[in-house]
């Protein structure tokens, strides 16, 4: 899939890359690879999305590799945050569920690349070098769910639910109250008052017909906001 905007690096000097990734073992093996690789250059890398804000704007390095389940503030937030600041900065998502939910929203943020984690190394490497020279990326199991009208690109069959009726703030409570934080633990995350989250969680909860923290934590995991 072609994309008209230009790669911005040199072919005289390595990509520079930042990895963000909670797991630390994830996180190091694919710093340690992408190191070993030829052009690449790793400079950084983070363990949540909320730490890669701060750390990318000041790097401003040409591309970053982003897990999508992660603590705190979301992933897509995120890109759209240092898009702010660094609009030249790239980002390939990779995640190891594919789920329609994750691929629409990588799609509204206009990421550059969609990977999972299942393809391996030789595929991130490839994904890397592809949306460098100017081209959108996604794995064979995203491109098969997606159709393409001119530059407009869309998932052919859209999840419908009523996730769709919540607002980012609300969205991004749900999944934080899914992964077993309380109230209070969120609150805190999300940079709000306890009374604010409070409010949320109760519109939240009408909105989706759901009112016990168990049957929250399986709609989130269903609806691919968190992993189970």
């Amino acid at each position: 899939m072609s994309d008209t905007s230009s790669s911005g690096v040199s072919a005289s000097r390595p990509v520079s890359i930042f990895v963000v990734d909670d797991h630390g073992i994830v996180r190091d093996g694919i710093s340690v690879m992408l190191s070993r690789e030829k052009g690449f250059n790793v400079v950084g890398v983070a363990e949540d999305a909320d730490e890669a804000i701060s750390k990318v704007i000041e790097l401003r390095p040409d591309l970053v590799l982003m897990d999508i389940d992660m603590p705190g503030i979301s992933c897509f937030d995120a890109v759209q945050i240092i898009r702010s600041r660094a609009s030249e900065t790239k980002f390939i998502l990779v995640t190891a569920y594919e789920h329609d939910e994750h691929i629409e929203q990588a799609l509204r943020v206009k990421v550059n690349g969609f990977v999972t984690k299942n393809e391996g190394m030789g595929a991130l490497s490839e994904a890397i070098r592809n949306v460098m020279n100017g081209r959108i990326h996604f794995s064979p199991e995203v491109m098969n769910r997606l159709v393409v009208h001119g530059k407009d690109v869309q998932l052919e069959h859209p999840p419908k639910s009523r996730l769709k009726t919540l607002s980012t703030r609300e969205r991004e409570l749900l999944r934080i109250l899914a992964r077993g934080l309380s109230l209070k633990e969120a609150a805190s995350v999300l940079g709000i008052s306890y009374k604010t989250a409070d409010k949320q969680k109760a519109s939240l909860m009408a909105k989706l017909d759901i009112h016990d923290r168990v049957e929250l934590a399986r709609y989130a995991i269903r609806e691919g906001l968190v992993e189970p």
